[in-house]
Order: C-alpha cells, then sequence, then structure tokens
C-alpha cells in the first residue's frame, strides 16, 4: 500500500464469498506448503460434526471479509436464545488450515505451538491466568494504578515501535477512544500531542467497567455501553424481532455526528467479565463489541488516518483475515508487547494511512454494520453461516497474502514463545518431567 492517500486506488472486491479448489494456484505456496495443499485436497469439507465452542469465551472475534453474509430483512422473529449457548465452529477447516500452513513453514510457530502443548499438560497455567483474571476483576485504586501504568508504557513502546500515536503533522487532530478506560493510551496520545481533541467513552464503573486514572482532567468521558449505539450501527427499531429476548437498551439516535471525524481511533476493548448482560448478549457480546469499534472506527475516521486494534491469537483465521482486509487499504504493522502481553496471546494491529475513501473501505463498513445485526438479532443458522469459511477459500487466501502475513508474524510468535518458555509455571512442569523420566 503506497502512502499517498490521494490516490485512491480501489482494493479488489470483497465479494468472492465461495471458491472451489481448482482455482487454486499451487505456485503461490512455499515448497512445503504444497504438501499441505495436496493433502487436504483429499479431505472432505463435509467431515463430523465440528469443534463447539462458545463466542462469549473466543479470544479472537475479529470481523473480516470472508464467510457469508445474510442480506435484506429477514423474518421479524428469533428464536430465544440461552446464554453461553454453543454454536458450532464453522470455521473450523479454515483454522486448521492456517494451524497446518504455519507448522510446515514457520520455525517460530511450530515451537510456540509446542509450548503451548506443554502448557496445557500443567495446571500451573491455569492457576497461572486464573489469579490474572481475579486481579482483573478486581477494581480498586491499587488495581486500577497498576492497569493504567501498564496501558501507558505499551501505549509509548508501542508509538516508539510505529510512530502511531504521532499526530503532529494534523493541524487540528482528533482522536476517539470508545473503550478508554483507565486511560493510559490517551494520556500519552496528549503528551505526544498537546491540544489534541479527544471523544472519550467507557463502560460506566456501575456496570463492570473499569475506572478512570486519565490525569488531563479536561477529558470529557462518555460513560455508556457502545454495543448499544443501534443507530450509528444503521439499527431500526424495525429491525428489531417481535419476540426478541429482551431485555435491551439501544439507542436509535446517534452518537457520533455524520461527519465527526478523526485522525486516530484506539479499538483496545474487550468484554469484561464483570459487565452484567442480558442472557441474550452472553454468546456473540465478543463479536458485537468488536465489530462496533472496528466499524464505527474506520467510519468516522479521517482520509490517511490511523487505528490502533487490540486482537489475540494471531494464528487464528479471523485475525489472519482481518489484518489481510487491512492491509488492502492500509500500511499494516503488528506489535506485541514484550513484557506485559509475552505470555498471552494478545498483540496490536496498527494500520496506517488507511485509505478511508476507497470503495473497498465503505464495503468494509458497510458489511461490518450487516453483521453486527446479525450478531445481535440472527438466529444460531444465520450467525453460524456469517462465520462459515471453507478449507478451499483458506487456501486460496494463504496463497494471496500467507508470506506476508507469516513475515508480520514471526516477531510475534518469538516473543510469546520466549515468554512461555520461561514462565515460572512451564519451567516448574520441565523440571518435573525431567526428575520423572530420570526416576524411570
Amino acid at each position: 500500500m503506497g502512502k499517498n492517500c490521494n490516490k485512491g486506488n480501489r482494493p479488489p472486491d470483497i465479494c468472492k464469498m465461495r471458491v472451489f479448489f481448482n482455482g487454486i494456484n499451487p505456485f503461490a505456496f512455499g515448497r512445503k506448503s504444497l504438501s499441505i495443499l495436496l493433502k487436504l485436497s483429499l479431505i472432505s469439507s463435509e467431515s463430523p460434526a465440528s469443534n463447539m465452542s462458545s463466542d462469549a469465551d473466543a479470544s479472537s472475534s475479529s470481523p473480516g471479509e470472508h464467510g457469508t453474509s445474510v442480506q435484506g430483512d429477514q423474518a421479524k422473529t428469533q428464536p430465544t436464545m440461552k446464554a453461553g449457548t454453543e454454536v458450532p465452529e464453522p470455521e473450523r477447516f479454515a483454522q486448521e488450515t492456517i494451524r497446518d500452513y504455519l507448522l510446515e513453514n514457520v520455525e517460530e510457530f511450530h515451537r510456540l505451538h509446542e509450548l503451548r502443548r506443554k502448557g496445557w499438560e500443567t495446571s500451573g497455567g491455569d492457576t497461572h491466568f486464573k489469579k490474572q483474571r481475579a486481579a482483573a476483576d478486581r477494581c480498586n485504586a491499587n488495581s486500577t494504578q497498576f492497569f493504567y501504568t501498564m496501558m501507558k508504557t505499551i501505549a509509548k513502546d508501542l508509538d516508539k515501535a510505529t510512530g502511531a500515536l504521532n499526530l503532529s503533522r494534523v493541524e487540528q487532530p482528533a482522536l476517539l477512544d470508545m473503550c478508554v478506560a483507565p486511560g493510559g493510551f490517551v494520556d500519552v496520545a496528549l503528551t505526544k500531542t498537546p491540544g489534541c481533541h479527544i471523544r472519550a467513552m467507557s463502560l460506566p464503573v456501575e456496570q463492570g467497567g473499569h475506572d478512570i486514572k486519565m490525569l488531563d482532567a479536561q477529558v470529557n468521558v462518555e460513560f455508556r455501553d457502545i454495543t448499544t449505539l443501534a443507530s450509528d450501527m444503521g439499527v431500526t427499531k424495525d429491525d428489531v424481532p417481535l419476540n426478541f429476548p429482551g431485555p435491551y437498551d439501544f439507542l436509535f439516535e446517534k452518537v457520533l455526528g455524520d461527519n465527526e471525524k478523526f485522525d486516530l481511533v484506539f479499538c483496545d476493548g474487550h468484554v469484561l467479565r464483570t459487565h452484567p448482560r442480558a442472557e441474550w448478549r452472553e454468546p456473540r457480546e465478543a463479536t458485537r463489541l468488536t465489530l462496533t469499534q472496528t466499524a464505527l472506527g474506520l467510519e468516522h475516521l479521517n482520509n490517511c488516518g490511523t487505528m490502533v486494534i487490540l486482537m489475540h491469537k494471531l494464528d487464528s483465521w479471523r485475525s489472519f483475515d482481518l489484518i489481510h482486509q487491512f492491509s488492502k487499504m492500509a500500511t499494516v504493522k503488528l506489535y506485541k508487547h514484550y513484557r506485559h502481553h509475552k505470555i498471552r496471546s494478545s498483540f496490536y494491529l496498527v494500520a496506517k494511512n488507511i485509505q478511508v475513501d476507497s470503495a473497498f473501505a465503505k464495503e468494509m463498513i458497510a458489511m461490518w454494520k450487516q453483521r453486527y445485526k446479525i450478531a445481535t438479532f440472527g438466529t444460531d443458522e444465520e450467525y453460524a453461516e456469517m462465520h462459515r469459511v471453507t478449507r478451499e477459500t483458506a487456501l486460496v487466501e494463504l496463497g494471496k497474502f500467507g508470506e506476508k502475513y507469516v513475515a508480520m508474524g514471526k516477531k510475534i510468535w518469538k516473543t510469546q514463545a520466549d515468554g512461555l518458555e520461561n514462565a515460572p509455571f512451564l519451567k516448574k512442569h520441565t523440571k518435573e518431567q525431567g526428575k520423572r523420566r530420570a526416576r524411570e
């Protein structure tokens, strides 16, 4: 992607929802990957039922291009959804294809995969992450200060690596952060660009949101649940099914003005366990939150602006797909903090010089909003179909973007592998295994 944002080149169409195996060019893959291609060509995508997983527990819910969108008005009725309802994992085959491709071609990922496997064999990892979750759920002065300091450190180091927070060349810079708490990213941005206009939102503390610790008292924080911004996401009252389970508190008046634009958008919100939600929301909340941030963030970005998006599990299909789509309209870098995210799958997608005025960007916004409607009102079948990706589609997309994806991801996977290898719970497990082998 060139840096001249005024050229407005139209990227490839996003309308190719289904592809056929005979359309794959095997020479687009590396020599090692060719064996995967041949192996998978013998496997029918009509395999036994796929694994089941709940979207509420999904670590990666990035909105991408591929998968089927449900178009047009659906019947205004919807079966009641129970909390935690498990739906078939429609991306299973694409996920397996990504994993096999990486295991064959990327030494850093292969090492990480083996360390993860060792981690699954020990209860120490579960205990470690359980303690981390408990600490994150405790909302007190000490935890807020720690979280705030951590986010400032990440923001500073991310900016050093990518220059994402530098708005010095913008005449009247403006920043949007829809999940601002505790405020570390915004404070660092204001240090880099004093006088920058800030629009900040956060989940209310009484609804389980984090406390705000921002140093700049002039920043006005709007406390709201952004997944309820129905009008901003193109939803009207008529879209709500007659038997929608509820309760719901959708806002049918726009919060963001049609002409309100920003030069930098942070999309780093995630679902909080402390947030009490209606039962119907639980299975799809992560998807709805991600779609809201990316759709509204891109829609209200100035041409050539920057988006910083928190993501998880780089080796997932959804991560691969979202990175691929942003690479068609922006200059993309990936960043993982070497200390605070070293053993977790978290990382940031930094998209700069985004060609917001391109037809492709507008199509992505429209598609993400349509997916928000499906994630909010659609049946389980419609929701599963929205995410369905075939093995053949995954192979074609890897042929187009696999090499660039691997080049961007190697450092991310190495950082996590290094962190896991030196994690106390894994070291202890390795030591105990060695003792058992010695006794045998």
